[in-house]
């Protein structure tokens, strides 16, 4: 119970730090969020390695974007494009294909892609469509996943967040700024990780 406190109240104090623009103190809190929940992972007895990877290169991707510049931003998403992969493979243990379960979230991607299209720089075209794709593939194999009720949802609920939360990085570098963007995407990224790990620790 501690961790989790301890992990909401680095998240609440990360988003409102980032939202007034005291990088110093987000570059505190940020880091800490992941370590967290590895901690809270350890707790619940999860041992499965790629749930460990996931938020590892979470972890990164964090560091990598609090950083301005286009090196760092490509380094975020690299990281990011890992850590998708690796809940990828961790889902896969669980997965059986179901088309009506996967076709909304390839519609959703295709149509939310070809809205920003325009606004992607060409230098960074090819790299946003394989991340578009690898988080769209993270989202099915959620949804593709068979597991008690509880342990599903809460993990279906943690992939669908993760997504909006980077549509609405997306939305912010690629179409136009949001007015509080960080309290946006942290929001829904934090929680989203969160119930991905929680999620999982329910599914025996």
């Amino acid at each position: 119970m501690l961790i989790r406190i301890l992990y909401f109240l680095i998240l609440v104090l990360e988003i409102f730090f980032s939202q007034n623009g005291d990088l110093t103190f987000v570059k505190i809190t940020k880091p800490l969020l992941m370590p967290l929940l590895m901690i809270l992972a350890i707790q619940s007895g999860i041992k499965d390695k790629f749930l460990y990877i996931a938020l590892f290169f979470s972890l990164l991707g964090d560091v990598f974007l609090m950083y301005s510049g286009q090196n760092y931003f490509m380094l975020g998403l690299g990281s990011f494009l890992i850590g998708h992969f690796a809940y990828i493979l961790l889902f896969k243990k669980q997965f059986r294909f179901n088309l009506i379960k996967s076709l909304p979230f390839a519609i959703a991607t295709f149509l939310y892609f070809m809205f920003l299209k325009r606004g992607i720089p060409n230098e960074l075209f090819v790299a946003v469509t394989l991340y578009c794709s690898v988080i769209t593939l993270m989202a099915i194999f959620a949804a593709c996943r068979i597991s008690n009720a509880k342990s599903y949802q809460i993990v279906l609920l943690g992939a669908i967040l993760f997504v909006i939360s980077d549509s609405l990085i997306a939305y912010n570098k690629f179409y136009e700024s949001l007015k509080y963007s960080s309290v946006l995407v942290m929001s829904t990224y934090g929680v989203a990780q969160y119930l991905i790990v929680t999620g999982w620790a329910k599914k025996n």
